[in-house]
């Protein structure tokens, strides 16, 4: 589990609150990035394409689904969405090219964590 330590012993962030279930919904949210972008999709032809259409479409602050899960996972949609856009318009599948995009996404959503204001 990724957790956030120093945080934890300052006595600011959410270290015990990156639970099994918020790091499962973040993934989620890496595999629909992943989709979005086509990268490791065992699927071909239209199957393929639809895969890839529905990820895309996925991303938006006016999907509910994707709201809720954005909710459980406990990040805000439009951070999300716009992470998104980066590594869209960065080209991520080709600057990934023989790496693993999967790992440092999954490590980059999974590592974040909101602070709590006391």
């Amino acid at each position: 589990m990724i957790m956030n330590y120093k945080s934890a012993y300052e006595g600011q962030g959410e270290a015990t609150s990156l639970t099994p279930d918020i790091l499962l919904y973040r993934s989620v949210i890496v595999r629909a990035m992943l989709d979005a972008l086509e990268v490791d999709i065992h699927a071909w032809g239209n199957t393929r394409q639809q895969i890839v259409q529905d990820a895309r479409s996925w991303f938006s602050k006016h999907n509910p689904y994707f709201c809720r899960i954005c909710d459980y996972a406990n990040l805000e949609p439009t951070f999300i969405i716009r992470k998104f856009q980066q590594l869209d318009k960065a080209n991520a599948k080709k600057v990934f090219e023989n790496k693993n995009l999967n790992k440092f996404l999954t490590h980059y959503i999974c590592s974040f964590h909101q602070e709590v204001q006391y």
